[in-house]
């Protein structure tokens, strides 16, 4: 049989499934007995999960990326001459973006207390979209960075993830999510040089901004009109999948979303060092990532605007391979993500070396070959994200370390465009050489906190075996807001 249900009556016997989750969680975090979920159960529910929400979500990720990579294709049709854009005013128009994605993660933790993830990401698509349109009205400077700085705001991804898949699954649906990035990297890059190349009236690089923020709108639309609000609100599952939906996430302790805010996780997660550990892995990660100057240092090796946007498609290709790779080796070995990230960072690592240290003079497709090394972290983004949404539990702690993690990520995508410094292109020495110490950085700070969880893990088996049944490893019953702090009987992914 695919699924049990305690047979004793109670009180709640002739309450509809969703009532009665309701009046248990009210009353208790525990049920009789937990549901028994057969494989095939549980890959067909998987299967209409990732069939609704995952494609949508994808979308929603190429969207923002063709939004925020808008910019590097502008600049090399035109945007910095019909601006009049000198010296750092590119640089700090990358920069000023995540001063907007830093003020949204601020607002976002009262706001995923009181609206839905589904209400705040198509909100925030609907916003990107509407400001990518504006920005091809801007005549200098100025205006620019004014709308760059409202395209900033980020969609809750980690936290939506996590109340949708159980933490095996993290992974590779995070890489679903960036892979989409590099689809609108690769292809979005060529969609985005067709338009450009238009000769009308207005600049091609304005048209460009106009489709990919109709697009945009349209997407996100479409995001907050199929996209339930929770598993047991779930058009696409029949009454009993709705219940497994829920009960297949909840046996892994994961937390239900929450209107409450719970001061107690807040406080926990603040004594918590893997919280600022976070904010220094993020804030690594973005302030290595050469992106946003990848057009203007294969145009400035000399290749014209055709070639530098085909160029990017081996990057894309080489993104990809590390998707796959970080996603195979998570299945693999499923309890060594720290250990993953650690290698897959030796990558860009190297290509920054590269980019350093290779003479100017010479075959520029050395150069070439180095920044596509360069511009492979999406494996590690990946494994990252699927870290923090596997092991943080309790909806405040959870969106604090959701948020934090964007903190990092927008401050140091603020740092990193700032050691682009003009004087030095096309090959950016100074920043090469500071990517290689963040990368560093990086490996040492995700290596302590594998192994404080790992230390933790050990501190509550020992718990275990002394008596203490509260810190016995076993399924929870039912989707509950207690945080991993709390919950002694949760293990941490390492």
């Amino acid at each position: 049989m695919s699924h049990h249900i305690n047979e004793n009556h109670s009180e709640h016997d002739d309450l509809p499934i969703d009532e009665e989750r309701k009046v248990e969680h009210e009353v208790s975090h525990e049920i009789a007995e937990p549901l028994e979920i057969s494989e095939d159960d549980n890959k067909r529910v998987l299967r209409k999960i990732d069939c609704v929400v995952l494609p949508l979500a994808s979308l929603v990720y190429f969207c923002q990326y063709l939004d925020k990579r808008g910019l590097s294709f502008a600049a090399i049709f035109g945007l910095q001459k019909d601006l009049g854009l000198k010296g750092q005013d590119y640089s700090w128009a990358s920069s000023i973006f995540y001063f907007g994605t830093l003020a949204s993660q601020l607002l976002s933790i009262k706001i995923l207390h009181m609206f839905s993830v589904r209400a705040y990401v198509g909100a925030t698509v609907v916003l990107w979209g509407g400001v990518m349109m504006a920005q091809a009205a801007p005549q200098n400077a100025r205006d620019l960075l004014a709308l760059r700085f409202l395209l900033g705001a980020y969609p809750a991804f980690v936290v939506l993830i996590s109340f949708w898949y159980c933490k095996a699954e993290h992974p590779a649906r995070f890489a679903a999510l960036y892979g989409a990035d590099i689809i609108a990297q690769g292809f979005g890059g060529l969609f985005l040089y067709g338009l450009s190349s238009i000769k009308a009236s207005i600049a091609g690089w304005r048209i460009a901004m106009m489709v990919a923020g109709a697009l945009s709108i349209v997407i996100g639309l479409a995001f907050t009109w199929l996209v339930p609000v929770d598993a047991k609100g779930a058009w696409f599952l029949s009454e009993t999948d709705r219940q497994i939906a829920v009960d297949r996430v909840a046996r892994e302790h994961q937390s239900a979303q929450s209107k409450e805010w719970k001061w107690d996780q807040c406080w926990d997660t603040l004594k918590d060092i893997r919280f600022y550990l976070t904010f220094i892995w993020a804030f690594c990660l973005c302030a290595c990532t050469v992106l946003n100057f990848g057009t203007l240092i294969l145009n400035g090796l000399g290749y014209s605007t055709f070639i530098t946007t085909v160029l990017q498609l081996p990057a894309c290709g080489m993104q990809l391979v590390c998707l796959g790779i970080a996603v195979a080796a998570c299945r693999y070995f499923p309890n060594r993500r720290g250990v993953i990230q650690v290698l897959l960072a030796v990558i860009p690592f190297i290509g920054a070396i590269l980019l350093q240290t290779l003479p100017y003079e010479g075959s520029k497709w050395n150069l070439a070959g180095a920044l596509w090394l360069t511009t492979c972290n999406q494996g590690i983004v990946i494994v990252n994200l699927s870290i923090i949404s596997s092991n943080i539990k309790g909806h405040t702690r959870k969106t604090l370390f959701s948020t934090f993690f964007y903190i990092g990520y927008a401050t140091g995508s603020i740092c990193g465009p700032q050691l682009f410094l003009a004087t030095e292109k096309p090959l950016y020495r100074t920043a090469m050489r500071a990517i290689v110490g963040l990368y560093i950085v990086y490996m040492v700070t995700m290596a302590s906190f594998t192994l404080l969880c790992k230390l933790e893990n050990r501190r509550r088996d020992k718990l275990a075996a002394e008596g203490n049944e509260e810190a016995v490893a076993k399924p929870g019953t039912t989707l509950d807001n207690e945080s991993d702090i709390r919950d002694l009987s949760f293990r941490y992914v390492l």
